[in-house]
């Protein structure tokens, strides 16, 4: 098994998650969403350029996720950076 099936294996809520996702797997996030409580913290890691950002935002508010905080920390290839991303679950 792996964390794509968490959800379906896990039967109780925790209180936060640290998702350090491998290049381009960042539909993780739904996966893992389900076993954080409502106001958890998710720490959630991506590859993205910086143009994405905000758009990545909107759609972790659209999730029920609202971001605390986010920062760059580190390139991986041209334009191509690591993100960091403090998340709450705000709603289930």
């Amino acid at each position: 098994a792996d964390a794509f099936q968490a959800a379906g294996m896990l039967r109780w809520e925790f209180d936060r998650a640290i998702i350090p996702t491998p290049y381009g797997q960042d539909l993780i996030l739904p996966a893992i969403y389900p076993l954080v409580r409502t106001g958890g913290t998710i720490y959630f890691y991506t590859f993205k350029k910086k143009f994405q950002i905000q758009g990545l935002v909107r759609e972790f508010w659209d999730m029920g996720l609202k971001t605390v905080f986010f920062r760059r920390c580190g390139n991986v290839a041209p334009g191509v950076s690591r993100y960091a991303f403090d998340l709450v679950k705000t709603e289930k």
